[in-house]
């Protein structure tokens, strides 16, 4: 029987797979999930359920019961209508290479052929003569997440051939993340000769990795893939640098090159810093001590010892008007958006106005095309005034 997570599991194979250090390093840390983990975890069930009921293989009832006591918003409740739409809309085009098509959901995934008893489950599975779909939904947007090289995805592929190659004789793997919260899909394919032998490079890596001997190495993966290891891990406090190397220096300017040096670095040390504060406030109030620092009372602030109806309740009753009461304000876009659904188009679109966003670093690998001043600048001049 499947232990409930895998040691080498499929979304953590980013951090696994670039140190194989982590493995032991997150196994002695808590886990705590998050609140964001939490809100993608819902996000994930509604969107399942919602697909389920479009191919009638749950009632409408069935889907009451189950979305009762999840907490849903109005913006989950659009993107996961999104989410749903996308999903059948691959499942039809995958209908029309061949009669027979099987789409699997939240479907366990075996690539412990790669990976000492890896597993994962993937949250869509989408498979016909030739021809295997992976999709992945990511409800986060804080970091963007590329379908092209995603190990998470390509492992997901790998327990997927072994799965159905035998019955559907795959050829290709299509590997699709959707994060509807940044508009962002990504879509990376691989033939299953490439896929495969992708999976035979990684086995001695996962093997080192899940005996528990791997070595630190420090990078973006850190950051990126979440690991719980990072307040302690002397490897990545050395890969963001310790304050005493820019004491007693002699007076120089550093180099664009020198400063692009320490740019690559910035993010991931503000991160590391976000990270080790959090450590540490849990370990004080576990009754830890830190050289140098204690605990104390933040910034107070204040709220209503009564519910908010009763709040209004009594000042309307006493004479104060709604205007008063309530802070009315116009829904942003976006909102605007959402709530209006396919209407927005018809009603507001011809009064949309899309403004050029402010200037931004970004690495050469960013897809975006270069900021141009000069055409923000001049955007605005009529040139029949010159």
């Amino acid at each position: 029987m499947m232990a409930e997570h895998a040691v080498l599991s499929a979304s953590s194979a980013k951090k696994w797979l670039n140190c194989t250090g982590s493995v032991a390093m997150e196994s002695v840390m808590p886990y705590e999930e998050s609140e964001f983990a939490k809100e993608g975890t819902v996000a994930h069930k509604l969107g399942e359920l919602k697909i389920k009921r479009e191919q009638n293989d749950i009632s409408y009832v069935e889907y009451c019961k189950a979305v009762e006591g999840l907490e849903i918003d109005e913006e989950m409740q659009c993107y996961t209508e999104n989410y749903k739409d996308f999903v059948i809309e691959r499942y039809h085009n995958a209908l029309q290479k061949c009669s027979y098509v099987t789409l699997e959901l939240e479907k366990k995934v075996d690539y412990s052929k790669y990976a000492k008893e890896g597993f994962g489950t993937s949250d869509v599975v989408i498979v016909t003569s030739g021809y295997l779909e992976i999709i992945d939904l990511k409800y986060g947007k804080g970091v963007k997440v590329e379908a092209r090289n995603n190990y998470q995805l390509m492992l997901y592929g790998l327990g997927a051939l072994e799965a159905y190659d035998w019955l559907y004789d795959v050829n290709t793997i299509v590997m699709t993340i959707y994060q509807p919260r940044i508009d962002n899909i990504s879509t990376f394919e691989l033939s299953k000769s490439d896929l495969c032998q992708w999976g035979e490079s990684i086995k001695d890596i996962a093997e080192i990795a899940y005996n528990g001997n791997g070595m630190c190495v420090a990078g973006k993966h850190c950051t990126e893939g979440f690991c719980r290891a990072l307040p302690k891990c002397k490897a990545f406090s050395e890969y963001v640098g310790s304050i005493e190397q820019y004491q007693d220096k002699a007076i120089e300017m550093l180099s664009n090159d020198e400063i692009a040096e320490i740019l690559y670095k910035v993010d991931d040390l503000v991160k590391y810093a976000k990270k080790v504060k959090e450590y540490v406030l849990k370990q004080m109030l576990n009754g830890e001590e830190f050289t140098g620092y204690k605990l104390v009372e933040g910034r107070k602030s204040r709220c209503y010892s009564v519910s908010d109806s009763e709040v209004v309740a009594m000042l309307l009753q006493k004479g104060y008007t709604e205007d008063i009461v309530y802070k009315k304000e116009l829904r942003s876009v976006a909102d605007m958006k959402k709530v209006l659904g396919a209407d927005f188009d018809g009603v507001l679109s011809e009064f949309v106005l899309t403004k050029r966003g402010n200037p931004t670093i970004a690495t050469l690998e960013d897809k975006r095309p270069l900021y141009n001043s000069a055409e923000s600048d001049f955007k605005d001049i009529n040139v029949d005034t010159f």
